[in-house]
Protein backbone atom coordinates (compact mmCIF):
# COMPACT_ATOMS: atom_id res chain seq x y z
CA UNK A 1 0.00 0.00 0.00
CA UNK A 2 1.22 3.39 -1.09
CA UNK A 3 2.07 6.12 2.17
CA UNK A 4 -0.92 8.29 0.61
CA UNK A 5 -3.21 5.24 0.75
CA UNK A 6 -1.99 4.96 4.48
CA UNK A 7 -2.90 8.25 4.96
CA UNK A 8 -6.01 8.57 3.20
CA UNK A 9 -7.21 5.40 5.13
CA UNK A 10 -6.31 6.89 8.71
CA UNK A 11 -7.96 10.08 7.69
CA UNK A 12 -11.56 8.86 6.65
CA UNK A 13 -10.88 6.69 10.43
CA UNK A 14 -10.23 10.21 11.82
CA UNK A 15 -13.61 11.28 10.46
CA UNK A 16 -15.40 8.33 11.34
CA UNK A 17 -14.14 9.33 15.18
CA UNK A 18 -14.69 12.93 15.27
CA UNK A 19 -18.27 12.57 13.80
CA UNK A 20 -19.06 9.73 15.87
CA UNK A 21 -18.24 12.18 18.49
CA UNK A 22 -20.47 14.80 17.54
CA UNK A 23 -23.16 11.92 17.36
CA UNK A 24 -22.35 11.01 21.14
CA UNK A 25 -22.88 14.93 22.45
CA UNK A 26 -25.83 15.48 20.40
CA UNK A 27 -27.63 12.25 21.76
CA UNK A 28 -26.02 13.06 25.16
CA UNK A 29 -28.10 16.36 24.76
CA UNK A 30 -31.38 14.54 24.25
CA UNK A 31 -30.79 13.11 28.02
CA UNK A 32 -34.26 13.40 29.45
CA UNK A 33 -36.61 13.17 26.36
CA UNK A 34 -37.91 10.37 24.77
CA UNK A 35 -35.31 10.39 21.70
CA UNK A 36 -32.22 10.09 23.81
CA UNK A 37 -30.83 6.31 23.40
CA UNK A 38 -28.42 4.73 25.79
CA UNK A 39 -28.16 1.87 23.11
CA UNK A 40 -27.01 4.18 20.58
CA UNK A 41 -24.27 6.11 22.73
CA UNK A 42 -22.96 2.50 23.46
CA UNK A 43 -22.61 1.13 20.41
CA UNK A 44 -21.38 4.83 18.97
CA UNK A 45 -18.26 4.01 21.90
CA UNK A 46 -17.72 0.31 20.73
CA UNK A 47 -17.24 2.08 17.23
CA UNK A 48 -15.20 4.90 18.46
CA UNK A 49 -12.73 2.41 20.75
CA UNK A 50 -12.14 0.27 17.77
CA UNK A 51 -11.54 2.83 15.20
CA UNK A 52 -9.25 4.61 17.89
CA UNK A 53 -7.43 1.41 18.62
CA UNK A 54 -6.66 1.12 14.53
CA UNK A 55 -5.28 4.64 14.55
CA UNK A 56 -3.26 4.36 18.01
CA UNK A 57 -0.07 3.53 16.14
CA UNK A 58 -0.13 6.21 13.63
CA UNK A 59 -0.99 8.73 15.72
CA UNK A 60 2.02 7.76 18.58
CA UNK A 61 4.13 7.63 15.94
CA UNK A 62 3.29 11.29 15.14
CA UNK A 63 2.71 12.48 18.42
CA UNK A 64 6.41 11.29 19.45
CA UNK A 65 7.99 13.34 16.58
CA UNK A 66 6.14 16.07 17.42
CA UNK A 67 4.35 16.54 20.42
CA UNK A 68 3.79 20.52 20.12
CA UNK A 69 2.19 20.24 16.79
CA UNK A 70 -0.15 17.00 17.31
CA UNK A 71 -1.16 18.53 20.52
CA UNK A 72 -2.53 21.99 19.41
CA UNK A 73 -4.09 19.86 15.56
CA UNK A 74 -5.92 18.15 18.38
CA UNK A 75 -7.12 21.48 20.22
CA UNK A 76 -7.85 23.31 16.65
CA UNK A 77 -10.11 19.54 16.28
CA UNK A 78 -11.76 20.33 19.47
CA UNK A 79 -12.75 23.97 19.01
CA UNK A 80 -13.51 22.52 15.83
CA UNK A 81 -16.08 20.32 16.72
CA UNK A 82 -17.57 22.34 19.74
CA UNK A 83 -18.57 24.84 17.04
CA UNK A 84 -20.13 22.68 14.49
CA UNK A 85 -22.21 21.22 17.58
CA UNK A 86 -23.51 24.78 18.37
CA UNK A 87 -23.90 26.31 15.73
CA UNK A 88 -27.73 27.00 14.65
CA UNK A 89 -28.51 25.96 10.89
CA UNK A 90 -27.62 29.10 9.74
CA UNK A 91 -24.74 29.20 10.65
CA UNK A 92 -23.87 25.95 9.42
CA UNK A 93 -24.60 26.85 5.60
CA UNK A 94 -22.54 29.69 6.36
CA UNK A 95 -19.15 27.33 7.42
CA UNK A 96 -19.61 25.21 4.77
CA UNK A 97 -19.84 28.34 2.06
CA UNK A 98 -16.75 29.87 3.62
CA UNK A 99 -15.11 26.38 3.35
CA UNK A 100 -16.14 26.12 -0.04
CA UNK A 101 -14.17 29.65 -0.72
CA UNK A 102 -11.29 28.40 0.83
CA UNK A 103 -11.15 25.16 -0.79
CA UNK A 104 -11.64 27.23 -3.78
CA UNK A 105 -9.03 30.02 -3.28
CA UNK A 106 -6.33 28.42 -0.46
CA UNK A 107 -3.56 31.15 -1.01
CA UNK A 108 -5.55 33.77 -0.54
CA UNK A 109 -6.79 32.78 3.11
CA UNK A 110 -2.86 32.14 3.63
CA UNK A 111 -2.13 35.30 2.90
CA UNK A 112 -5.34 36.88 4.27
CA UNK A 113 -6.66 35.30 7.14
CA UNK A 114 -4.86 35.44 10.57
CA UNK A 115 -4.67 31.55 12.06
CA UNK A 116 -2.33 31.06 14.75
CA UNK A 117 -1.00 27.42 14.30
CA UNK A 118 2.94 26.99 15.23
CA UNK A 119 2.38 27.58 18.92
CA UNK A 120 0.49 25.88 21.49
CA UNK A 121 -2.19 28.06 23.14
Amino acid sequence: MKPEQINNKHLNYLKVVLLSQLLLEANDELVGTYQYKQNLKQQVNRTTKILEGIVKTDFNLIYSNNPEMCTNVLRKIDTLVNKLKTASIDELVMIDAVVDKYNENKDWFTEHANAEFLKLN
